[in-house]
């Protein structure tokens, strides 16, 4: 992973600094203060590393135009994409005419071969997919529309694609190049089925965006376990698409949809048993949406053999494999 900071930087470098990093980190551009002055406090942070034939790269700065002229293209004439996941801060994205505000959650993609501009409107932190331009473009039924669009990442496939994105910050630096490939190819599958694929990409994508999908709900599923609400519905009804489809998604997984659910409480009520001062049986079966004492505690024995009572005091073997213990580790 390659790391640029300004911080080493004495303050009236840390812009001219900053401008380097944004074109080695990205392609040629030319980032402009709002404010003449940067002031004390101008910051600027990217990381970068390399996955597949893609690059990814966490980028964190103060509020600022990014443009790429025509100048910048005749003097780095590169052919990719940016894949943008707005983490943090607002941005208004222009090009070929369109314009857009992306917000935290959502992304958007702009192509390189053609001016763009980003208005980063205050402090912001993006996620960057640096994708080669054909396997995006060449994917795409109506190439010209999909950039500067602002694709939500609160439902659907959109939502699929910004959890897909945040999962592959967390893939080991020494992941196998085939991984990396598999990996790569699922998120621009993803991004561009959200774009609108032609139906040969969606037909040639179909299995690594399933499999995207499924790693999405799980993350989702994650996320959300104090939620009493959490099921199959709510699911189905944040991906947009029909229970039967969600279902499928986990045919060939070790369980089923709501029984995921049900073990990943399950696994989070046991680790705070086992905390020291834990708030009581019941504080923790609510917190992780189990709204029946008694309905807990039965499903709780059927899982690993004892009482939460009993768990809680350390009685029984405490082991961790499937036949009464905290074998199955979820994020």
């Amino acid at each position: 992973m390659q790391v640029w900071t300004t911080d080493a930087c004495a303050q009236h470098e840390r812009f001219s600094y900053w401008r380097e990093v944004l074109c080695e980190a990205f392609v040629s551009l030319n980032p402009v203060l709002k404010q003449r002055d940067p002031g004390p406090d101008f910051t600027g942070e990217a990381s970068s590393r390399v996955l597949s034939l893609s690059t990814q790269t966490h980028v964190f700065s103060r509020t600022q135009f990014v443009q790429r002229r025509w100048d910048e293209i005749r003097r780095n004439p590169v052919e990719f994409c940016f894949a943008n996941f707005q983490l943090e801060g607002s941005c208004v994205v222009r090009q070929d005419g369109q314009e857009t505000l992306v917000s935290p959650g959502d992304f958007s993609v702009v192509d390189s071969t053609r001016p763009y501009f980003l208005d980063f409107r205050e402090d912001w932190r993006v996620l960057s997919f640096r994708i080669p331009r054909d396997q995006l473009m060449s994917r795409l039924a109506a190439p010209r529309q999909a950039t500067a669009r602002c694709v939500s990442g609160q439902t659907g496939l959109g939502l699929v694609a910004a959890r897909f994105a945040r999962s592959l910050e967390q893939v080991d630096a020494g992941a196998s190049l085939g991984a990396q490939d598999g990996l790569s190819a699922a998120l621009n599958g993803i991004i561009t089925t959200a774009l609108g694929a032609t139906l040969e990409a969606q037909e040639q994508d179909r299995l690594p965006v399933r499999a995207a999908f499924r790693q999405a709900v799980e993350t989702y599923i994650a996320d959300h376990l104090m939620e009493p609400q959490l099921g199959p519905d709510l699911l189905a009804m944040r991906f947009r698409v029909s229970r039967r489809t969600l279902y499928g998604l986990f045919e060939e997984a070790p369980l089923s949809v709501s029984g995921l659910i049900r073990e990943m409480r399950l696994q989070r009520s046991a680790r705070d048993l086992r905390s020291p001062g834990h708030p009581g049986i019941l504080a923790v079966a609510l917190r992780w949406g189990f709204n029946d004492a008694s309905h807990f505690s039965r499903l709780f024995k059927q899982r690993f053999g004892i009482s939460p009572r009993g768990f809680a005091l350390g009685s029984g073997d405490g082991r961790t494999d499937g036949q009464g213990g905290l074998g199955t580790s979820f994020a």
